[in-house]
């Protein structure tokens, strides 16, 4: 995957604020709103187009699809169960396995790679518990140094500094490698951390609009880190703590100011080579999706549209 970002530069310093801000509004879409709702389903098919060219020329494996599904479902249990105040329950664990199994149809991939495909899984839980420890596995046979890990990992690593002053960032930097996977911290070339505080309390936040701007049709989100992509241009936004650090650290970005302040339409957000394109590709796929209500019952009782 990091080849594939390297050849198409959709993560240099240019594209990746823009880029990264795509993804995070397309991910939370997904994550975020209520299943089979048209947000949502309109999330999945943005995906599923933004893929299907390089699916269909080999530059994304299954493997790598699978592998990102199920990097989803580690990251929520580790994160739950290493920062919050208990471990998920056993019924919590089995919701989570749910919905990504659902997920996964909906994205068209394929879990043949996972021992009980054939026999099917008891549950979520049975489920999640196969996918994490095939995400697992996996990370251990292929991800190694390379350039391209190096090269995206450092331009990642820029985006979360982005707008920091220069005393902060390499402390920034140590907290963020202590989040990471020993074995991934050697693939992108980064150096062990060392003794340094992990990291601060958390707090949920909310940052997608429950409904579209009546004038324009568009939605904006609350959230940035290096360009105010799609955050509305409001007095907080562009002269807040946030905003202050943009102008006397980073490069000035504020909301407003050429960045999408009005907002995103889901059914064209994209790389800016793709951006405002496959309208009726998406449009067809979220048709396909709301027809076959994917969300509307259980995906260990159903046929599976990938298990064929």
């Amino acid at each position: 995957m990091t080849k594939l970002f390297t050849a198409t530069r959709q993560l240099n310093e240019k594209n990746a604020p823009k880029r990264a801000a795509d993804t995070e509004v397309v991910l939370i879409e997904v994550h975020d709103r209520l299943p089979g709702s048209e947000m949502h389903l309109r999330g999945i098919a943005r995906m599923n187009y933004l893929h299907a060219r390089y699916r269909r020329a080999g530059k994304i494996l299954d493997e790598d699809m699978l592998h990102t599904l199920g990097s989803a479902v580690v990251d929520i249990f580790h994160a739950v169960d290493t920062g919050e105040w208990r471990s998920l329950t056993n019924v919590e664990r089995c919701a989570v396995g749910v919905f990504h199994k659902a997920l996964g149809e909906a994205m068209e991939i394929p879990f043949t790679a996972l021992p009980s495909f054939k026999n099917g899984w008891r549950d979520g839980g049975h489920f999640a518990e196969e996918l994490c420890d095939w995400v697992k596995w996996y990370e251990g046979v292929a991800v190694k140094p390379a350039e391209s890990n190096r090269v995206i990992g450092r331009q990642l690593m820029d985006l979360a500094v982005w707008n920091l002053p220069g005393f902060l960032r390499p402390l920034v930097r140590r907290v963020i490698a202590t989040k990471l996977e020993r074995h991934v911290r050697v693939s992108m070339g980064f150096t062990e951390p060392g003794a340094v505080v992990e990291g601060g309390p958390s707090r949920a936040v909310r940052v997608l609009d429950d409904k579209p701007d009546p004038k324009t049709g568009l939605y904006t989100i609350d959230l940035w880190i290096a360009h105010p992509w799609y955050v509305p241009s409001t007095f907080k936004n562009r002269w807040g703590l946030k905003a202050i650090f943009a102008r006397l650290f980073g490069d000035g970005g504020v909301p407003g100011d050429g960045y999408g302040a009005s907002g995103y339409d889901l059914r064209t957000i994209g790389p800016t080579a793709q951006e405002k394109r496959g309208l009726e590709e998406t449009e067809a796929i979220y048709t396909e999706l709301a027809q076959r209500d994917y969300a509307g019952g259980c995906p260990f009782h159903r046929p599976s549209a990938t298990d064929s």
